[in-house]
């Protein structure tokens, strides 16, 4: 049975974390005016493919993004809105976690603390990729899992296989998290050794079973996603791995130093409650401490095992615990309502210190004489379209091109042309090559990252290598501004369009 305080306290936390998705939403959407320059324009065009794997990752993340964009416009506000709806249904999968062993008052501090983690807000809360996509199915995994080792019922191993299939669809090194929660669960909680076996059977069959397919998949194409994570974190020698490792370490500091200042501010003077626990009640097992431990563990002793260097944001899901393991290191004997109240009224001031900053970020770039590289992929996206119907008549059907630029036209292009990593067919598993052949294409040489850099030298004799000879060559130039050096220039990106091969009008 709820009480009244705890009720109170639960409806506290859905109305924080509605508010928390909404205000992160609204600052993103008004004062980011790009998205991500390669992963979340990537996750679009895997997605788009519905296969079982791609050149980096498991599918699962991708297919929700092509899922979101068949219900929302391909524009950045929708994307930053999938985003925040994702940490929502994460924070709230953790606070149903949290209540398997804690009262909402506790639930309420922790689940708040843990969205002061700047990974989840002013760092990377606006970014949709592998690591932050596996947020909810972590969450829904400890909560599924604590419901099954508690309630001794299979369904609920079934879930949180479920939720293992999943996560494991996301990125593999899910894996390593998942342990993190079972393994401190299962030895704080000791369940019947027989319910163990058979409940974890479930879990394992259920997560085989969503996993296989992505398993003989990457079987037929040589594992792309592992030869990536050794080719992009390969380690050259153990002083990098040391370097590393420490970098993670003080980087996970930096990321809680809100959390834990608040954490540490609120705590300090609380008064005895007025309903303490018996002296001779014995404590709900501190899970959350157990949990991130065991994950910032394991992350990093997988990376060693692996000899790959590991970075700071693989703590987003290692982090995700954070203010669970602090809400319980508070005295049961305390007054832990008047704790929450203290960190939810940190919180909301801390919203709404950062609406303020954004607006004022905002006002300053609307003062600027020209926009910044960085914000130009959907200009250039919608300009390259009118260029290519102007010219044939017809849509663009594929792109190719310097990394990430086609993806851009992928994403922004009202016709969403496939398109490739850059011009590596192998790499590339969700094209046709025939289809590619017959197609309307271009390429795109170039760059938007950095200020004002002359086309890619290789890139248009590539493109000549793969599909012939362009018929028409553009260059596209766009008039830039660089805060730092205050100075203007223009910005340039060359376009090869190659001509129609079906009669005009016959892709329309």
């Amino acid at each position: 049975m709820h009480t009244a305080s705890d009720l109170r306290y639960k409806r506290w936390t859905l109305a924080y974390l509605l508010l928390f998705g909404l205000t992160w939403w609204a600052i993103f959407s008004l004062t980011r005016h790009a998205l991500d320059h390669a992963d979340m324009v990537e996750n679009y065009v895997w997605g788009t493919a519905w296969q079982w794997g791609n050149n980096k990752h498991p599918p699962l993340f991708g297919w929700i993004t092509a899922a979101w964009f068949h219900l929302f416009p391909t524009r950045d506000w929708a994307y930053y809105l999938l985003e925040e709806a994702n940490l929502v249904l994460a924070l709230w999968w953790l606070a149903l976690a949290m209540r398997r062993g804690l009262p909402w008052d506790r639930v309420l501090a922790g689940v708040v603390l843990t969205s002061l983690v700047t990974l989840y807000g002013a760092d990377s809360g606006y970014k949709y990729n592998a690591n932050t996509a596996q947020l909810p199915f972590i969450a829904g995994f400890a909560w599924s899992l604590l419901h099954a080792l508690q309630g001794r019922r299979l369904r609920w191993f079934a879930l949180a296989g479920a939720f293992a299939g999943a996560a494991l669809l996301t990125k593999y090194s899910a894996l390593l998290l998942l342990a993190a929660v079972a393994l401190p669960a299962a030895l704080a909680l000791r369940p019947p050794l027989r319910m163990l076996v058979a409940g974890g059977a479930l879990a394992a069959a259920v997560a085989g079973a969503l996993f296989l397919p992505h398993v003989l998949w990457s079987i037929r194409h040589g594992w792309p996603s592992l030869h990536y994570m050794h080719s992009v974190h390969q380690a050259s020698s153990a002083a990098d791995i040391a370097l590393a490792h420490l970098t993670v370490l003080v980087s996970a500091l930096l990321y809680c130093g809100l959390m834990l200042l608040v954490w540490a501010l609120a705590r300090a003077r609380l008064p005895v409650a007025a309903s303490a626990p018996p002296s001779g009640a014995s404590p709900a097992p501190r899970l959350g401490g157990r949990i991130l431990l065991a994950a910032l563990v394991l992350t990093l002793s997988g990376a060693l095992l692996e000899r790959v260097t590991p970075v700071p944001p693989w703590l987003i899901p290692v982090l995700l615990f954070a203010g669970w393991a602090l809400a319980e290191r508070v005295p049961d004997d305390r007054d832990t309502g008047l704790m929450a109240r203290r960190v939810l009224i940190a919180a909301l001031a801390w919203l709404v210190l950062m609406a303020l900053a954004a607006g004022g970020l905002e006002m300053r770039y609307r003062r600027t004489p020209a926009p910044p590289p960085y914000v130009l992929p959907q200009t250039m996206a919608e300009q390259v379209e009118t260029l290519y119907r102007q010219a044939y008549g017809a849509p663009i059907e594929y792109a190719a091109g310097s990394f990430p630029l086609p993806y851009f036209l992928a994403f922004y292009g009202a016709n969403h042309p496939r398109a490739l990593y850059g011009f590596d067919l192998a790499q590339s598993t969700w094209i046709d090559p025939e289809a590619l052949r017959a197609g309307n294409k271009v390429a795109l040489c170039g760059s938007l990252r950095s200020f004002a850099p002359p086309p890619e030298p290789t890139c248009a004799a590539r493109a000549a290598a793969l599909f012939g000879p362009p018929d028409q060559t553009r260059t596209l130039q766009w008039r830039v501004y660089d805060p730092g050096s205050r100075r203007q220039a223009l910005q340039s990106v060359e376009l090869l369009m190659w001509k129609p091969r079906h009669p005009v009008g016959a892709a329309d």
